[in-house]
Order: C-alpha cells, then structure tokens, then sequence
C-alpha cells in the first residue's frame, strides 16, 4: 500500500515528511499514514471541464438580451 510520511522516520531509508512510498498492506507505523490517492484522483476526473476558468458562471453574457419583448 502506499502511504505518506507525517514526520521524519525510517523504512528502507531515512524518509521525510511528505514522502510517498510503498510498505507492504497491514503495515503501522505513527509517522506515516495511507495515501488517500483513489477518491482524490475520481473527484479530479468528474469535474466538468466545459466551463472556462477565468468567467463566472453566473455573470451575464457581454451582448445585450435583443431577443427580449
């Protein structure tokens, strides 16, 4: 499984806070905790990208409403 480093601690080598590594499944340690990569990664993936990031979505279009009676 893979898992982040929280402080500085050794498994293989010397490993440092925010460090990413594999460690066999089942396997505890206090200075480190399981990536929670899967449900990051899905929730990046279902966001639309159909909207351009620099306009509002809420903000009126630039022509005037003609259509309008």
């Amino acid at each position: 499984m893979k898992v982040i480093a929280l402080k500085q601690g050794y498994f293989g080598k010397l490993r440092n806070p925010g460090d990413e590594f594999e460690v066999p499944d089942g396997t505890k340690g206090s200075w480190f905790e399981p990536v929670k990569q899967k449900a990051e990664d899905k929730k990046s993936k279902d966001k639309p990208a159909d909207k351009p990031a620099d306009k509002p979505a809420d903000k009126p279009a630039d022509k005037p409403a003609d259509d309008l009676v």
